[in-house]
């Protein structure tokens, strides 16, 4: 009984010891003391540190904010510095973003009437049924969509530069070739006689024009004989990107297997003389550095992979 009396007491004083300690602490010291001014420090210090964080918070979202990105380039431009395309896509896609609903709705509203019209042309020129008609609506529309999530993909990547952005926006949602496919198998008869002979007259006029182009840019430079002239529109028509080995244009005679840009050129100097060549190759490097110096006059770098872009330089 004695025992647990004791323990109480000593139980009773600990409990006490302890709130009254936690008390004191609740308490503030008195004005003007050490521990006053030392609490106050440490509260001025807390203070200033949320409000740092704050602060760098701000200006992390401010620095990536497409106003930002503008003043930067405005300033980089000012001092004269050196900037590309890459930069100002960078810079661009914020307010690309913004404004992406709206592109959305033009996007589709522009589509939908030339869409229209396409199907109307060929109902009008062909026997098509209603079902084959929004078959081909449904048709362009996915493609339609397709290059558009392509062109979203590169505007919300941080990483795309300029020419994923061009190649982007070049990808031709209405592409040809497999419209044809699925009108030839719309068609039976005279109409798909008439369907194909006309696809293929106006693949072979397109590649005649481009051949043509090409070759006369090319005798501009090296002046080329008959014989030249002639062995070259073919080389020209085999490396135009609408070739195809049934097509034919002026009764065309040789080999048909289509050349890419690489297989071109090759044939290109194979048909020259030392001399044309050698004229050719300075026109290139002449190209080239025009390029080049065109970039330095408006202070822009190339953006990278701008190789890819280039077209014919002759």
């Amino acid at each position: 009984m004695q025992l647990k009396k004791s323990l109480g007491l000593v139980l009773g004083l600990v409990v006490g010891c302890a709130g009254g300690y936690l008390f004191s602490k609740s308490q503030r010291p008195p004005p003007g003391s050490i521990q006053d001014r030392l609490e106050l420090a440490e509260q001025e210090a807390a203070k200033s540190s949320r409000e740092a964080r704050a602060l760098k918070a701000y200006v992390e979202r401010a620095e990536g904010s497409g106003s930002s990105k503008f003043r930067r380039l405005a300033r980089d431009l000012k001092d004269g510095k050196e900037i590309s395309f890459d930069d100002i896509l960078g810079s661009a896609k914020p307010w690309m973003r913004q404004v992406a609903p709206v592109m959305e709705r033009v996007r589709k509203v522009n589509e939908a009437k030339w869409v229209d019209a396409r199907v109307s042309e060929w109902t009008r020129n062909y026997t098509l049924t209603v079902a084959q008609r929004n078959e081909l609506r449904g048709h362009f529309k996915k493609r339609s969509e397709g290059n558009a999530e392509r062109i979203t993909e590169v505007i919300n990547s941080d990483q795309s530069g300029f020419v994923e952005f061009v190649q982007a926006t070049e990808n031709d949602w209405r592409d040809f070739e497999e419209t044809n496919d699925l009108m030839e198998g719309f068609l039976k008869g005279e109409e798909l006689e008439q369907f194909k002979e006309e696809r293929l007259a106006k693949r072979v006029e397109a590649v005649q024009e481009e051949a043509d182009r090409k070759l006369g840019r090319l005798d501009e430079i090296v002046t080329l004989n008959d014989e030249q002239q002639a062995e070259l529109f073919r080389v020209m028509a085999r490396g135009s990107e609408d070739y195809r080995p049934e097509v034919n244009p002026q009764d065309y005679r040789g080999a048909t297997a289509p050349l890419d840009r690489v297989a071109r050129d090759a044939a290109i100097n194979g048909a020259l003389t030392p001399d044309q060549r050698e004229a050719l190759n300075e026109h290139r490097e002449n190209q080239l550095r025009k390029v080049a110096e065109q970039w330095e006059l408006y202070q822009l770098a190339p953006p990278k992979d701008f190789d890819l872009l280039e077209g014919d330089i002759f």
